[in-house]
């Protein structure tokens, strides 16, 4: 009894001993939060359903006119974006990748969101993965990375997130077709995209991107690049 008494004394002991984890960083989630919202709000403003009470809020809000949503959003929207990479990349110099151990959920999205909005995916791609692995963000986010890369070089995709829409002339007449990305191994995508953490299957993801009338289509990534270049 002297022994196990004795057992039970030097576990609590040495478990009293362990590091606590790392506390939330408050101040660093808030800013977050606000990277994120200022990431979102103009991509809101080209959303079809938005109602017009929205509009109206975020207009308000963002002090915007009328012009500025029809003809100048792409390029407040690319300044906001540029603003807010430089934010990240601060963050990420000072903390590493603000993970889900730092700053909690959601926020621990919002760097990776702001890089895959960004021209910099292949600087930073080593520390999305390297959060991944690390279980600080959702490893479907860094397969969602990993594809608009590969889309980026012309490449083609692991997971089919990506898809893109090319206007085309056909017969006098101009004609969007949308795909989803050439993916290489097209029979095994709904098993990678389980693993990856998709919950859809390529096929209802495809109809979610482009409508439920959409018929997905395995394009080889010599046909995508004939479209691509046609586009040019």
């Amino acid at each position: 009894m002297k022994y196990l008494f004795f057992a039970i004394f030097i576990s609590v002991f040495i478990n009293a001993q362990k590091p606590e984890n790392k506390q939330i960083n408050i101040e660093l989630k808030n800013e977050l939060a606000q990277i994120d919202n200022d990431d979102q709000v103009y991509r809101e403003l080209l959303q079809p359903n938005l109602t017009p009470e929205r509009k109206q809020e975020i207009m308000k809000a963002k002090n915007l006119t009328e012009e500025d949503i029809t003809v100048g959003i792409s390029k407040i929207m690319s300044k906001q974006d540029e603003e807010n990479l430089a934010k990240i990349e601060k963050i990420i110099t000072k903390y590493g990748y603000p993970g889900k151990s730092l700053v909690g959920e959601p926020e621990n999205k919002t760097a990776w969101l702001v890089i895959q909005h960004s021209p910099k995916i292949n600087q930073y791609m080593p520390v999305i993965k390297k959060a991944a692995e690390e279980k600080e963000i959702p490893f479907r986010l860094y397969a969602m990375m990993l594809d608009r890369q590969l889309l980026q070089e012309e490449k083609e995709q692991i997971y089919g997130t990506q898809g893109t829409s090319f206007k085309i002339t056909k017969n006098g007449k101009t004609e969007i077709v949308s795909l989803i990305w050439p993916i290489k191994n097209f029979n095994e995508v709904n098993s990678l995209r389980k693993e990856a953490g998709f919950s859809e299957t390529i096929e209802e993801y495809s109809k979610n991107l482009f409508g439920n009338d959409f018929v997905l289509k395995n394009y080889t990534l010599e046909e995508a690049l004939k479209l691509q270049n046609k586009n040019k």
